[in-house]
């Protein structure tokens, strides 16, 4: 492997590091606190309004892109988004409760933006042969925070309250900002579509790459993939905070320490994924096999937990569902994004991994809010809703992987 590719790989896991570190404690600082103000009743409601908070980031995103390039827009976005995180604490030290919500929707969209913008770099910087050895232990440095944050905030949340552990997401991004920013500067950064061009040339998709996805089945494929494995994600997640608020009910500051110590373990499961069974599955398994794999799995635990449902069996379905899709589901799905252009890498990758993930899951709280206005007791169908959503994952994974590319465009 090139060292200047083993450096890439380290730099942007540790810029990973520190921005996982703070979002553990954000996440559930951030649920708490809504959940207290609201009702897990109503957090269907919030996230509805995901898909227009993400389109409009993302669109944001695409044009900053264009304007400040790469590297400068990955600064932007990181410092901006702590100094958000701070001001949302602000208002939470005052009292207000409409922050709550505007707080949600943010963690909700910054950590994606962020962890998205360091893959593509990866993703631009190493060779698919690379990326079979080392995405693996990204995710697993990245981890790291994960795990690091969510103990953190599991010790401390009794002790400083749930409004502290907003300042230290805030804080994190500025050493995430740092690192990243060192990366470019010591190893450049990739080659654009030329400069010098008009604006209809250089961004022929526009700023989004829109266009890309009429030319491009994969990325089609991967979008829907996403999106179905975020209805799946949101139903297990509804499912599990409203069994957590009836077995908390009263005590905010044991459920969000309850919910840092379940999130570390978490991250610590998805560590050992991570750093031993990705690199070797990456390395002797076919890229379609392991892709089949992650929703036969899921199928199993959403199985159970249909067949014995408790806070243990669906906690479990959504705790496997989490720690395959931080590690080998990651490492597998950007070693799809290696061949493609800068355009993609940048542009449609954005539009999948950060507009997809968070739409996914607002558009599948739209239609729990309409069918709960309807009168339907969602809470027995957020199980069966998870279940449908891991076969139709698997039926997508062939079409997927048998248009997928082998080298790289540009």
């Amino acid at each position: 492997m090139d060292r200047n590719e083993i450096r890439v790989a380290a730099l942007m896991a540790g810029a990973a590091f520190f921005t996982l570190a703070g979002y553990e404690a954000i996440r559930s600082a951030s649920t708490v606190l809504f959940k207290n103000a609201y009702g897990a009743e109503n957090l269907p409601l919030v996230m509805a309004a995901m898909p227009f908070v993400v389109f409009a980031g993302v669109a944001g995103y695409g044009r900053l892109l264009t304007t400040l390039g790469p590297r400068r827009t990955l600064v932007v976005t990181s410092l901006g988004s702590g100094l958000l995180i701070f001001a949302c604490y602000l208002l939470v030290l005052a009292g207000s409760k409409p922050v709550t919500p505007v707080l949600y929707l943010l963690k909700e969209f910054y950590i994606v933006l962020l962890i998205e913008q360091y893959w593509s770099y990866i993703n631009s910087s190493l060779s698919s042969g690379t990326a079979r050895k080392l995405n693996g232990p990204i995710t697993g440095i990245a981890g790291l925070g994960s795990v690091a944050g969510g103990f953190i905030t599991g010790i401390s949340a009794k002790a400083l309250g749930t409004d502290a552990m907003l300042l230290l997401a805030a804080f994190s991004l500025v050493p995430a900002a740092l690192v990243s920013n060192l990366t470019y500067k010591l190893h450049g950064e990739p080659r654009q579509p030329d400069q010098s061009a008009d604006e209809t040339q250089r961004n022929p998709a526009g700023h989004m790459g829109l266009g890309l996805f009429r030319k491009n089945p994969v990325l089609a494929y991967l979008l829907a993939i996403v999106f179905v494995s975020q209805f799946m994600s949101a139903a297990l997640d509804l499912r599990f905070q409203g069994l957590l608020s009836i077995d908390f009910a009263g005590r905010q500051d044991e459920e969000t320490a309850f919910q840092g110590f379940f999130f570390s373990a978490l991250s610590t499961a998805a560590l050992v994924l991570q750093f031993v069974l990705a690199p070797l599955m990456l390395s002797f398994i076919s890229l379609r096999l392991i892709h089949i794999m992650m929703p036969l799995i899921h199928v199993t635990t959403i199985g159970v937990a249909i067949v014995a449902p408790s806070v243990w069996t669906v906690g479990a379905a959504l705790f496997f569902f989490k720690a395959f899709d931080y590690s080998i589901f990651r490492a597998a799905k950007e070693v799809l994004y290696i061949p493609f252009s800068f355009d993609i890498r940048y542009r449609a990758k954005e539009v999948i991994d950060v507009f997809g993930y968070r739409a996914g899951k607002g558009i599948s709280a739209i239609g729990i809010v309409a069918l709960q206005r309807a009168g339907v007791a969602m809470g027995a169908w957020y199980l069966p809703v998870a279940m449908a959503g891991a076969v139709l994952w698997l039926a997508l994974i062939f079409p997927l992987t048998s248009d997928a590319p082998a080298t790289r465009e540009d």
